[in-house]
């Protein structure tokens, strides 16, 4: 009986992988408006009629029904297209080598055939365009050098020919100069007087709302349909007549669009009444493309996915090519369609661009080497996407304290470079978060995220100003809470009976690991400070604790602080007690796992910690089987409350941690900063990123560089980029208190070098002069 089971298991696998294998794999070409839904169609129809009469095929290729089936997909715009290539729910789609470039790189997919636009023989004739730029020819006034201010009328921003080229071309000759980094289409508003450059306001390239309104007034567009790939004045045809039709001064599209769009129209217009705009300020006729362009560029190109196997690309190939042979220029079954021509619909260049003669295999371009995206659009596209992306500032230095926050800042790199972004990003590594400060204060270092409390110390003793800040809820002013946190099951613990307990912090004066906590407790006449050193204080209430950093030399001056404040501390060696992610208890979530591995009674951080690290919320080890309600909040009152009660039951309110920079940085250079920053966050601020994840961090090391808690990054308005207006008076008199109180730190602190050399260069002075 088993035997017979098993036999009749193995027939019945065989009998499905048969039927498996009969299953045809489909061809899903998405397409970008009805037209070319309806073209798509019919070219379908077109490959079973052309079986049904001649079901032969030349010596090498399968039969259409053997080759994978053509569906017809339908995308917004080519953006949608790449989104659903990307998530399989396509497979092919043509892009200029702008477009085919920002598929590659933001949509893993790689270029499978090129449009030959010639007939001649030569396999690798034919495979390029010229960039130029047409006006009207009774406006001999306009020439290269006097586009500023003029109205242009582009194809679409991110196209090869209407965008890359004439931009790069403009930026490298200084004439048009950068607004703002990695936001070339801002740039381009400025130069220009009102524009149509369709996708211009699209979320691509306007990724925080506030492209210019400019580069999209003189499009023609209804609805959905304005400023976008649907817009009259959109592609290469679109563009020409926006500008000969009087709404635009200049046009930037391809050498052969003046031809097409005169043959496809019924209006009396002729070549002959444009004008070519040549680089060296000359204009001739539009015939002479060849000596006056603003570039060759390689052929559109069909691309698909580049994680499919390469028997299906291989037979999307073989599809392709056989369709040019039946339907393309000189095919055997043009009278069933003609796959490269338009003629008949209100848009053109649907599908191919309608000068296509044939396609040709990329893998067969000298020798395979140009069968990627980046081979494929070649070195002089790569360098003109460098000049559009060039910035004032060559580099943006972030300080990180620890090597775990320097091993998160190189993937940062190679996140943001990745990307395109500018100014490269740079990682300096700091001894400490004071050192940081002092790099930043003398111009060795640019930026670093910081606690309110070293807000205060940076902008007091440092110069430094806030920029940006971390934002917990995604709609609320940038805040948090410091929380007192005990385990449930000692109920008897109040937050008027710590005294001999054993506690835990996220770091010495860190705002709600030390400064609100400790502040609290001399309030309430539970801590009495003696001789102004509040460390003897705190180590005489608590029995023991792990404050990171209060035995470091910045901290304890004198060599005196007492060492039960780092007892409670878990990392060993050099390593223990660090005012870093060295130390294993650094941090608010580190001070929430000295808690719960029972070093400490309570733990003192911010009220979104408990959460962070319960609940399969943190996959470390030590945080794993962690419940939250395990753990309760101490209230001001003495009473206990749950952990999700921190609006009523906080120990204060405290500014979030802010991005800062040297003071004497120009308004210019800390958007700069900002501008990275932000556009890093568009790419990267989901927790769930496979490439890079801005916030979030490695299992056992917390809230390197940024809170893992962030939810996005905050620009902080220029009149308030200054650490007393940022912090609030309330949380300064907090500080100034703890200043007071420990007059020993305070002293050191304004020890600084500058402050010192500026005295002994007055007393000098002085001298001198008597």
């Amino acid at each position: 009986m088993d035997r017979f089971y098993l036999v009749f298991i193995a027939i019945f696998g065989f009998f499905i992988s048969q039927i498996n294998c009969q299953i045809r794999r489909e061809a899903r070409w998405c397409t970008v408006n009805a037209d070319e839904l309806e073209k798509c169609g019919y070219l379908k129809n077109a490959m079973d009629e052309r079986h049904k009469l001649h079901p032969t095929y030349p010596t090498g290729f399968k039969s259409y029904l053997e080759l994978p089936e053509l569906i017809c997909k339908s995308g917004r715009d080519r953006f949608a297209c790449m989104e659903m290539i990307y998530d399989n729910e396509a497979d092919l789609v043509q892009l200029d080598p702008g477009m085919s470039y920002t598929a590659g790189q933001y949509f893993t997919m790689m270029p499978l055939m090129a449009e030959k636009y010639s007939l001649d023989a030569g396999e690798e004739t034919g495979l390029t365009y010229y960039a130029v730029v047409v006006a009207r020819k009774d406006r001999p006034d306009i020439n290269y050098f006097n586009l500023k201010g003029k109205r242009a009328c582009n194809p679409s921003v991110g196209n090869a020919a209407g965008w890359t080229y004439p931009i790069s071309t403009l930026m490298q000759d200084n004439q048009m100069s950068i607004s703002e980094c990695n936001v070339p289409v801002k740039s381009a508003a400025e130069f220009f007087g009102p524009m149509c450059a369709p996708n211009g306001l699209a979320r691509f390239y306007n990724p925080f709302g506030n492209n210019p309104q400019t580069v999209c007034q003189n499009c023609k567009g209804i609805g959905d349909n304005y400023c976008t790939g649907m817009d009259p004045y959109s592609g290469y045809e679109g563009a020409f007549f926006c500008m000969s039709s009087g709404d635009g001064d200049v046009a930037f599209v391809r050498d052969s669009t003046i031809y097409q769009a005169i043959a496809h129209t019924n209006s009396s217009i002729r070549p002959e009444d444009f004008e070519l705009l040549c680089k060296d300020g000359k204009r001739v006729p539009v015939d002479q493309a060849s000596t006056c362009n603003w570039g060759t560029i390689p052929s559109h190109v069909v691309m698909t996915s580049a994680i499919h196997d390469i028997t299906l690309r291989d037979d999307y190939k073989m599809m392709m090519n056989l369709m040019s042979r039946d339907f393309g220029v000189g095919g055997t079954y043009t009278n069933i369609t003609e796959m490269f021509s338009s003629v008949g619909y209100v848009r053109k260049n649907l599908l191919f661009s309608d000068e296509t003669k044939s396609l040709f295999d990329v893998s067969k371009v000298q020798g395979g080497s140009r069968d990627t995206y980046y081979t494929w659009v070649g070195p002089e596209y790569v360098r003109r996407l460098e000049v559009m992306n060039k910035c004032p500032l060559q580099q943006a230095r972030f300080c990180v304290i620890s090597p775990y926050e320097m091993m998160k800042c190189e993937n940062m790199i190679m996140a943001f470079s990745a990307k395109g972004l500018k100014p490269d990003l740079n990682c300096i590594m700091g001894l400490s978060i004071r050192d940081c400060m002092d790099k930043i204060r003398t111009g060795d270092a640019d930026m670093i995220a910081l606690n309110a409390a070293d807000v205060y110390i940076a902008g007091k003793y440092y110069g430094l100003v806030p920029i940006a800040a971390e934002d917990y809820s995604g709609a609320s002013t940038p805040v948090y809470y410091a929380v007192a946190v005990a385990r449930r099951t000692e109920s008897h613990l109040t937050i008027f009976n710590l005294k001999a307990r054993r506690s835990c912090h996220a770091g010495v004066m860190t705002a709600e690991g030390w400064v609100v906590p400790v502040d609290k407790l001399i309030e309430t006449a539970q801590i009495r400070v003696d001789d102004s050193n509040v460390y003897h204080a705190v180590g005489q209430f608590f029995s023991k604790s792990c404050v990171p950093g209060a035995l470091n030399d910045f901290y304890n001056t004198k060599g005196t602080n007492p060492q039960n404040l780092c007892e409670a501390c878990a990392s060993g060696g050099r390593d223990r007690c660090q005012r870093n992610d060295r130390e294993l208890y650094y941090g608010s979530s580190g001070a929430f796992r000295c808690l719960a591995e029972f070093g400490g009674d309570v733990a003192f951080v911010k009220h979104t910690t408990v959460r962070e690290n319960t609940n399969g919320r943190n996959l470390a080890d030590w945080a794993r089987n962690r419940r939250s309600d395990d753990y309760e909040l101490l209230c001001n009152d003495g009473t206990r409350r749950d952990i999700d009660q921190w609006r009523d039951c906080n120990m204060g309110e405290i500014p979030a941690n802010a991005i800062v920079t040297a003071g004497f940085k120009t308004e210019e250079q800390r958007l700069i900063y900002w501008t990275l920053l932000n556009f890093g966050q568009q790419f990267f601020a989901s927790d769930s990123n496979t490439e890079f994840s801005m916030f979030d961090s490695y299992l056992d090391h917390k809230d390197l560089i940024f809170q893992d808690s962030t939810v996005r990054l905050v620009p902080i308005e220029q009149e308030n980029q200054n650490y007393e207006k940022f912090l609030g008076n309330r949380f300064i008199r907090s500080m100034e208190r703890m200043e007071h109180i420990d007059r020993i730190t305070a002293g050191s602190v304004n020890l600084c070098p500058m402050y010192i050399s500026l005295f002994l260069s007055l007393m000098f002075a002085i001298l001198l002069q008597k």
